[in-house]
């Protein structure tokens, strides 16, 4: 476990040093456990441990890997101390004896109405998700200290894929909130549509030319400047597909792990409104992504010179400009 006392969560967060730390144990090990061992894999999670075993403080004169472990180690710290809190809101809020469970008040004190229980619910929450996003953030611009994760499917860079990190999907643009988390959730979605759209749209030939370029550090300049125009398809469908099968949109980042996380939401706030909304946004997603896929096919029937490996479907009609082509379409 990475906390051994009260003191350390006041790092994190302003609680009373009277807090008995023996209740709180077993919550920061239900977040780590849930949490951020599925996050940084056990190879990973395990060299953390290990760090903070050693004990701090760091030497005089720390090694660049050590102090980019520490800097680490608080951004884990800070995400699991508010997903404790979030995830053992109830039993911390309650006792539990042999009469049963009550709710804890006193003379001197009272218990928080329920708004105010369901907006400190979602701050712990939020903050804890958006604290793991900044560890994948942190773990993505130092990645020469942390080979371990790298090698996960965590990792958040994925050169061979046509839209290979968070930064490439908001340049179509579509905004995830610069969120890795969703970005995760997106990939197999993003793959399925590669898979099942985009390869019969632009042929074996074509496919497998542009996947061969897109894992070199500087591509050629036919297949840069193709990119934007399949990267936008993919990015409509596959947030279309992620919505569909989630039944949230995508500021749920807890989804990335449980499903319980848009469960526990949606008790608070979604009603018929919120799923038609869902519905809705489902429908506008895929009318784009049809729209973009479209826009794909002209621009391959206007570049056929560099692309002619692209042969157009049958009842595609041809709608090409032979305005100085080399070549002539009727």
């Amino acid at each position: 476990m990475l906390f051994k006392d009260i003191q350390e969560v006041k790092t994190y967060l302003a609680v009373g040093v009277g807090n008995d730390f023996n209740r709180l144990k077993a919550h920061i090990q239900n977040a780590e456990n849930a949490y951020m061992r599925p996050l940084l894999h056990s190879n990973m999670y395990d060299e953390l441990q290990e760090f903070y075993d050693e004990g701090l403080p760091l030497p005089e004169t720390p090694s660049d890997a050590q102090l980019a472990m520490n800097e680490l180690l608080a951004k884990v710290q800070n995400s699991v101390i508010h997903l404790a809190y979030w995830m053992g809101f109830q039993a911390l809020n309650s006792t539990i004896s042999d009469q049963g469970f009550r709710r804890q008040e006193s003379d001197a004190s009272k218990s928080l109405y329920k708004y105010q229980e369901d907006e400190l619910k979602d701050y712990f929450k939020t903050s804890g998700f958006n604290a793991m996003d900044d560890i994948l953030e942190y773990l993505e611009n130092n990645i020469a200290h942390f080979a371990e994760f790298k090698a996960t499917e965590n990792w958040t860079i994925r050169k061979e894929a046509f839209i290979p990190d968070t930064k490439a999907f908001e340049k179509v643009p579509y905004s995830l909130n610069n969120s890795r988390l969703t970005f995760l959730r997106l990939v197999t979605h993003m793959q399925t549509v590669e898979d099942l759209q985009l390869k019969p749209l632009l042929g074996s030939a074509v496919f497998d030319e542009l996947k061969a370029e897109m894992i070199k550090d500087s591509p050629s300049a036919k297949v840069r400047a193709i990119l934007p125009h399949i990267r936008k398809p993919i990015v409509w469908f596959a947030t279309a597909y992620l919505m569909e099968e989630s039944g949230a949109d995508l500021t749920e980042k807890g989804l990335y792990f449980d499903s319980f996380s848009v469960q526990e939401k949606s008790n608070l706030n979604r009603g018929p409104a919120s799923e038609q909304r869902i519905a809705s946004m489902i429908a506008r997603n895929r009318m784009i992504g049809e729209r973009y896929m479209g826009l794909l096919k002209n621009y391959l029937l206007n570049h056929v010179e560099e692309w002619p490996g692209f042969e157009a479907q049958d009842g595609f009609i041809l709608n090409r400009d032979n305005t100085d082509k080399k070549t002539f379409w009727a």
